[in-house]
């Protein structure tokens, strides 16, 4: 055989050994998808008074407290952008029905959080509940407090960017996966952003230098993501903007990274949609399908998927699904 054609072969072989190398990694576990069961009908969180959004859910002795943006229901999807505050409800059960127990935080005059309080994320970081939450669209900042009903201390703003999903590891350390919009090559793109800091009370550091843009591939958009840790690996899913990743505009979509700096796409079909399947057979299609959150129990399964739905009569409610002990990251 001429040397050419050993050259060509031996190129041949290592590039059908690195596609299968790719291909490997790309499906080496599944997608959550194949393990969020129907919502419960009886489940999740709904009010008369007010449009819900943003659910957030920690779990303190024998009763799971979700935290939720809110406002006044005859305010329609708009009134978060004046009206939005963070209210408290509780449950027995995981998946609900949840009761609304209290108003935790609005906004306040002459502070940082003037414009709203909204898009909350309720973690533990040792002794303190840390709850995370935005004003305007480049403000995040955080309140802390030593139980769950509070009080609540509030932080200075902390963060120059919007969704937080903040991720509190067991040495303290907090990793936070977000998002900004920002100009490149002429376009708004929301890029993923992430800060990292050995304690939640910082300072935040960027995970990258400055150059670094997106950490989502090929500038994919995003917004409203929620996070987890699993077998040595961040996990995020959140909404898929523009439609660059699943060709559905907001379709839920899950990323992965071992590095918390290059996050992978899992697959392109999405993890939800618009209609939603319940435990009665029936299922229901939203105007608008948002704010995704994940509940892991403490050894980082999976238990449970939250979303935040507007109907057809513009009301706002979040809708639980129960999740079959999903354990991302884990080889097929």
């Amino acid at each position: 055989m001429g040397e050419y054609k050993k050259s060509v072969l031996v190129i041949g072989v290592w590039f059908t050994m690195a596609m299968q190398t790719v291909q490997a990694q790309e499906a080496s576990f599944a997608s959550i998808k194949n393990y969020i069961q129907p919502a419960v009908r009886e489940g999740g969180f709904k009010m008369d008074n007010y449009f819900l959004w943003c659910p957030s859910v920690i779990k303190v002795g024998d009763t799971y407290h979700m935290f939720a943006s809110a406002w006044p229901i005859d305010l329609g999807m708009a009134g978060w952008t004046k009206e939005s505050l963070c209210i408290r409800a509780t449950s027995k059960k995981l998946l609900g029905p949840y009761t609304f127990q209290e108003v935790v935080l609005q906004k306040r005059e002459g502070e940082w959080d003037n414009d709203r309080v909204h898009n909350p994320k309720i973690v533990k970081a040792g002794n303190k509940y840390i709850l995370y939450y935005i004003s305007s669209a480049n403000e995040t900042g955080y309140a802390e407090a030593d139980n769950i009903t509070g009080p609540w201390t509030r932080s200075d703003k902390i963060i120059s960017w919007s969704n937080p999903a903040p991720f509190i590891h067991k040495d303290g350390s907090v990793y936070v996966f977000g998002r900004l919009s920002t100009n490149i090559k002429g376009q708004q793109i929301r890029t993923a952003r992430a800060v990292k800091s050995t304690s939640y009370k910082g300072p935040y550091k960027n995970v990258t230098s400055d150059t670094v843009t997106n950490l989502l591939p090929d500038n994919y958009e995003l917004e409203d993501p929620t996070i987890w840790w699993a077998n040595n690996m961040y996990h995020v899913i959140c909404t898929d903007f523009n439609a660059k990743a699943t060709g559905q505009n907001k379709a839920g979509i899950q990323y992965y990274s071992t590095d918390g700096i290059r996050f992978h796409l899992l697959t392109k079909m999405p993890v939800s949609s618009k209609t939603i399947s319940y435990d009665d057979g029936v299922e229901e299609t939203f105007k608008r399908v948002e704010r995704p959150f994940v509940y892991v129990d403490e050894k980082g399964i999976v238990k449970a998927y939250f979303l935040a739905c507007m109907t057809t009569d513009n009301k706002g409610i979040i809708v639980a699904h129960p999740v079959n002990d999903y354990n991302a990251g884990k080889s097929k």
